[in-house]
């Protein structure tokens, strides 16, 4: 096990000077990096960090006070534009075809005062490939994907705060089988520019955490337009029938019923609800086909010029997406929105607060060619709904989260509910 404590609160209470937590990051990197492979390797790294933490101090002489993340060392996921790093996405493709100028949300950390830790493993395009990171937890086991190095780095304590990307279960299926909190963003709610997207219309950024209170500070900071939520009751929580609660091993839905008892004994009531979409719909290939269609899309230009460095899955994706008939796209487009109202309004309906699930059917798998599940996470993502997973238990040493979902754009409600919730049952902090 590479498991180490690393929080943003330990950083924040760390000395001002910006070489100090430069220093512990290098420390705990040197001594887990070699096993855990989370980051792209740089060759200059170590004078990189100590070059740009003399130009944060030297920056903070017009400031009458730090900025709330000074000296955060922050991985980010190998899709996202930082300026002065190359964007490789997992491919063989030139770096210099792919790279290019950082977007709203790094711009973000910058003004907040955070040091760019690297750039950290993603399968090829977000999609999927064999990658070299291994689960801290224990290194026979994939991490999850396809936010890989980012969750990877948390749970090893090489970084407290890590930057991924969620279309299917990008964010909540590494942070469940690396046992960190990870939090999809409603969509749309930060900004994606500066990234290389998969499949445009579900595609959201997200963070990785080692606890809920961390995540709320930096969300605080980093989500726009953010603001508090508070209620002295606890929530309403919604479990959905039918074929949904089938995507789990029989283990998993012993453990997430033992923890709906638990609940309901500490005061939450349980609602179990039949949801407004069809079994088929969730069961079925129609969400992959719409990330294959618009994955497509966005590589039009790359592809037909380096098909022949395209890994066999990403290429065949690309090639089943080209034959996506218009018409399909559109409808899987317009049905987003219809579900998400839907949603809503059985939400209110039942007076549910948040929807609760496993957030992955099993733990993380031995091997790596499996990176995760989308059964418990693609339809929320569908419907952009933000959703956190926090760690709940462990299967023979390996973590399992808990997943919890709110409404959409509503996502300081999730939060706090889901800080609420983890508290009661002593999970995720």
């Amino acid at each position: 096990m590479y498991l180490h404590r690393a929080s943003i609160f330990d950083y924040q209470q760390m000395e001002e000077v910006p070489d100090m937590k430069c220093n512990r990051f290098q420390d705990r990197y040197q001594e887990a990096e070699p096993s855990i492979c989370a980051f792209i390797p740089e060759e200059n790294l170590k004078d990189r960090l100590l070059h740009d933490a003399a130009e944060l101090s030297a920056g903070l002489n017009s400031k009458k006070e730090l900025p709330p993340l000074w000296g955060l060392p922050v991985a980010v996921k190998d899709l996202i534009h930082v300026d002065g790093l190359p964007t490789r996405a997992g491919s063989n493709l030139p770096p210099e075809i792919l790279t290019s100028h950082e977007g709203s949300l790094i711009a973000a950390l910058r003004t907040q005062g955070a040091l760019f830790a690297g750039k950290t493993v993603t399968e090829e395009f977000a999609y999927h490939s064999v990658i070299p990171t291994r689960n801290p937890h224990d290194t026979e086991h994939t991490p999850g994907g396809s936010s890989a190095g980012s969750a990877a780095s948390v749970a090893a304590g090489i970084c407290p705060l890590a930057i991924g990307t969620q279309t299917l279960r990008s964010l909540i299926a590494p942070a469940s089988f690396c046992g960190v909190v990870g939090f999809k963003p409603s969509y749309g709610r930060v900004p994606i520019d500066g990234t290389i997207q998969l499949s445009p219309s579900m595609d959201t950024i997200g963070f990785f955490t080692q606890d809920i209170a961390g995540l709320e500070n930096v969300a605080s900071h980093l989500i726009p337009r953010w603001h508090s939520f508070y209620s002295d009751r606890k929530p309403v929580l919604g479990v959905p029938n039918g074929v949904y609660m089938s995507f789990m091993f029989d283990e998993v839905r012993q453990i997430f019923e033992h923890q709906l008892l638990a609940l309901a004994k500490a005061g939450y009531i349980i609602c179990r609800v039949d949801m407004p979409w069809e079994d088929s719909f969730i069961a079925g290939d129609a969400m992959l086909r719409m990330v294959q269609a618009e994955m497509a899309q966005v590589h039009k230009d790359w592809f037909n010029e380096y098909r022949h460095l395209y890994g066999d899955s990403v290429k065949n994706a690309i090639r089943s997406g080209q034959k996506i008939p218009p018409d399909e796209l559109e409808h899987s487009r317009r049905g987003q929105l219809e579900l998400r109202l839907k949603l809503e309004e059985v939400r209110r309906q039942q007076g549910i607060d948040i929807w609760v699930s496993p957030a992955q059917g099993g733990v993380a798998p031995k091997g790596f060619d499996c990176t995760g599940w989308s059964g418990m996470t693609s339809v929320w993502s569908y419907a952009g709904l933000p959703a956190i997973s926090i760690p709940a238990a462990k299967i023979n040493g390996l973590p399992l989260g808990f997943q919890l979902i709110g409404s959409f754009n509503k996502d300081e409600e999730l939060l706090f509910w889901a800080d609420g919730v983890g508290r009661e049952q002593g999970l995720g902090n």
